[in-house]
């Protein structure tokens, strides 16, 4: 028996295949070279982002891919692959979606976008070849003890099994490694949409727009978590001049249950005042959040027990890709995402002392940064794409198959 007890998510509205609700679909599927296999597509976050990207980058670079995701909310037309639908509902959805995996045409690659519950079915399912991407949490031990063992020994079965893991960094890769030593993993640092992400015309004008006009501004976009490290942002904020506070303002745009004690950490610390908490803000709106910014702040602590760690940061990159400069600690797969000297520095993980001094050149010295949010751009530009993500993957995948035939 499969376990249900995590991995839930939604996806994106297609016709639907099923004749009718009781049964499952009799069409064979998977006539593409690759299939893949995600139940966060395409709903919101950082998982989902990535697989509809892979799947645009396949369709605009010519290569022949399927999706099986789980009926759920609609999306982009535009964006989206032949797409096959299995019900959203557990264990209904596993139990279907094993069965479509079992039916694909023999030409058929799988490309598993989590090890749990996706990769596990691919490969009860016996298809080869079979990719699947790893990304860093879902990695870490249980918080839950009565699951470690099984769940240790279903991720290593799963990943020693897979023709290839693709990490989304090297720490990522590092965690494979360890969890499964012989497992083949190769690292593909995430992309970014440089075109949808990019720097304003006129950044005064959109500080304007959000009521953030003769500002220096600093931004965090992320979950409302304790790792996450905002509360280290606001003890900066408290160390500075108050000549020097009165110029800056710090946004955050996210949601989350460490809210509320990060509010009151603003109000003790007499920070309150400078800090704009924006909420939850949907991908598409994202960008004028950036492109406002003169600094993206991220501060995320890394703590494998308490399964806390960034495995990568795809936000690091939609802030560089829109001109703006960041800062990160060395945590995780951070250091990935944000290159020193290139539009980026990378601190020491709670160390508040090293961001309030980033803060006072920042407000001193502001023509600097905004040279290094042009280099930081220029980077995306050269190497941080979906379209160099997709490349890099293609080259991995052709061989398989290849092998498989």
């Amino acid at each position: 028996m499969i376990s249900t007890s995590m991995h839930t998510s939604g996806a994106g509205e297609v016709t639907r295949e099923m004749s009718n609700a009781e049964c499952v679909p009799q069409q064979r599927t998977g006539n593409s070279a690759w299939l893949l296999f995600s139940f966060e597509y395409p709903q919101s976050g950082g998982i989902s982002r990535m697989m509809v990207e892979i799947a645009r980058g396949f369709r605009q670079n010519r290569g022949s891919l399927e999706v099986l995701t789980q009926e759920g909310a609609p999306s982009n037309p535009q964006d989206r692959a032949t797409e096959n639908q299995v019900s959203a509902g557990r264990p209904r959805r596993e139990w279907e979606a094993l069965y479509r995996l079992r039916r694909l045409s023999a030409n058929t690659g799988v490309l598993s976008g989590i090890w749990y519950p996706e990769g596990l079915l691919a490969w009860l399912s016996g298809r080869r070849p079979h990719v699947v991407m790893a990304h860093g949490l879902e990695l870490l031990p249980s918080t839950q003890a009565w699951r470690r063992i099984p769940w240790r020994w279903l991720l290593r079965r799963v990943l020693t099994k897979a023709d290839l893991v693709v990490a989304n960094s090297h720490y990522t890769a590092s965690l494979v490694r360890s969890a499964a030593p012989s497992a083949r993993v190769e690292c593909i640092p995430l992309g970014v949409d440089a075109e949808r992400f990019r720097p304003a015309e006129d950044r005064a004008a959109v500080k304007a727009t959000l009521g953030l006009a003769g500002k220096t501004v600093l931004c965090s976009v992320a979950r409302i978590a304790a790792y996450k490290g905002i509360d280290v942002v606001l003890r900066a904020l408290a160390l500075l001049d108050e000549d020097d506070r009165n110029d800056l303002v710090y946004v955050v745009v996210g949601k989350g249950t460490e809210l509320p004690v990060l509010q009151k950490l603003a109000r003790e610390l007499g920070v309150d005042s400078l800090v704009r908490w924006c909420g939850f803000v949907a991908d598409h709106d994202l960008p004028p959040y950036y492109q406002a910014a003169d600094l993206f702040v991220l501060c995320t602590r890394q703590s494998e027990e308490r399964q806390s760690v960034e495995g990568f940061g795809l936000v690091f990159l939609e802030a560089q890709a829109c001109g703006t400069p960041v800062v990160g600690t060395r945590t995780g797969g951070i250091p990935d995402a944000v290159r020193e000297g290139e539009g980026g520095w990378l601190i020491p993980q709670d160390d508040v002392a090293a961001l309030n001094l980033i803060m006072h050149r920042l407000l001193h010295n502001p023509e600097s940064f905004h040279r290094e949010g042009e280099r930081a751009r220029q980077r995306v530009l050269r190497e941080a794409t979906w379209e160099h993500y997709i490349q890099r993957l293609q080259a991995l995948l052709t061989p398989l198959r290849g092998f498989h035939e």
